[in-house]
């Protein structure tokens, strides 16, 4: 029996963003290019339609890529739900961070702010001296692959999409430290219980210097887990105590970093962000919140719990 192809493709999945939805399953979206909040639920936000479909020469559509992150996310989620079940007191297992740090890997090359950054990484495929060499194309024969099938597939709108799955593959087969690096991951959670952490689009805070970066891109980054509960990493063992003007800066770094939408499960919450936001774009001021926001990690020393 044939499958209907799927056309809505979330590039933050679903399971994910019930993490910061209300008691009634839903939250308030900003959308930064018109300036207004509406309430929608996971299911109706933050996905384009076709994102992942592909064409072959045929004609032919299949939605195959779709099905490849819906098999990535299913061994993500018990995971995810172990951490966002935790608390300031509960130990988190190195397995749960292996699978979330894989969910994160495929999660930052699909999001839409990185297509045209995805595009240009297929371009340097097979040329065997670069951090993504771990693809090879081989012939049946042992022979040189020609050169001119090599850039056929390079162009391939198919092999471009495909890449976005390809990438992420990066610090498995080029940096033997990658496990080892989830020992500096810190959990921060809300003081109050309460969901005070904000997703956008782009929910990768990142430093911006190694974005580009297949092996390093996730080494010093922050990231909502839930509303609840933030992953900080490349700070050490270091814990925290995080104070509220915390959860506002980083609030403003979701927002900055964010292509067009916002999400908040708390309406008024999600305003008060805007202004602060809004307070930097109009002193022209905005190139310094997410500098500010990782030197308040710096700076504070504690007990790993938000205030």
């Amino acid at each position: 029996m044939n499958k209907k192809r799927s056309k809505k493709h979330h590039y933050l999945p679903r399971y994910y963003l019930r993490g910061f939805a209300n008691s009634e399953g839903g939250f308030f979206v900003y959308d930064k290019h018109t300036g207004k909040i509406f309430a929608t639920s996971p299911d109706a936000a933050f996905f384009e339609n076709n994102l992942n479909t592909t064409e072959s020469p045929d004609g032919n559509q299949s939605d195959f890529l779709e099905d490849f992150y819906t098999e990535i996310e299913n061994q993500s989620w018990n995971s995810l739900d172990s951490i966002r079940d935790s608390d300031f007191n509960t130990p988190i297992k190195h397995l749960d961070k292996m699978h979330l740090f894989c969910f994160l890997l495929f999660l930052h090359w699909r999001l839409p702010c990185n297509i045209e950054l995805i595009d240009k990484l297929s371009d340097e495929f097979f040329r065997g001296d670069n951090d993504i060499d771990y693809l090879k194309l081989l012939s049946k024969t042992d022979n040189a692959v020609p050169k001119e099938t090599i850039e056929r597939i390079r162009r391939s709108p198919v092999f471009k999409k495909s890449a976005k799955q390809i990438v992420p593959l990066a610090p498995f087969f080029k940096d033997e430290n990658w496990c080892r690096n989830l020992e500096d991951w810190r959990f921060i959670y809300s003081g109050d219980g309460n969901s005070w952490y904000i997703v956008g689009d782009n929910p990768i805070i990142t430093h911006g210097d190694s974005d580009h970066d297949p092996v390093n891109c996730l080494k010093k980054f922050i990231f909502p887990v839930s509303g609840k509960i933030l992953l900080v990493s490349g700070y050490g063992h270091t814990s925290q105590v995080l104070p509220p003007e915390f959860g506002i800066q980083y609030g403003a770094g979701i927002i900055e970093r964010a292509q067009r939408f916002v999400a908040c499960q708390n309406q008024g919450f999600l305003e008060a962000l805007i202004k602060h936001h809004q307070l930097h774009v109009q002193f022209g001021k905005t190139d310094i919140i997410i500098t500010e926001l990782f030197g308040m990690l710096d700076k504070k020393d504690g007990k790993g719990k938000s205030t």
